[in-house]
């Protein structure tokens, strides 16, 4: 399913990547925002793997480089799909 687009807003990009995260592992919207860290979801690297190989197919993307900063959050996140839409 591609939910991305070219010129997806950020902040439409902050909630898909949200909903995604508060779905896939059953937790409540209030406690994810965009500042929330790998390590406040308690996501090891191998399910951040998982994570970032479904938002590739959520957004319609392919990271070019898989390569993360330490504790990521969803903003950078966000960061990584951004520039990938936008190419």
């Amino acid at each position: 399913m591609n939910d991305g687009g070219l010129f997806m807003l950020r902040d439409e990009i902050l909630d898909k990547l949200k909903s995604m995260i508060v779905d896939k592992f059953d937790l409540k919207p209030e406690s994810v925002s965009a500042s929330t860290t790998q390590g406040e979801l308690g996501i090891d690297s191998i399910i951040m793997v998982d994570l970032m190989m479904d938002v590739e197919e959520r957004f319609g993307i392919e990271f070019r480089e898989l390569q993360f900063p330490k504790n990521p959050s969803l903003n950078d996140i966000a960061d990584l799909i951004e520039a990938n839409l936008n190419g």
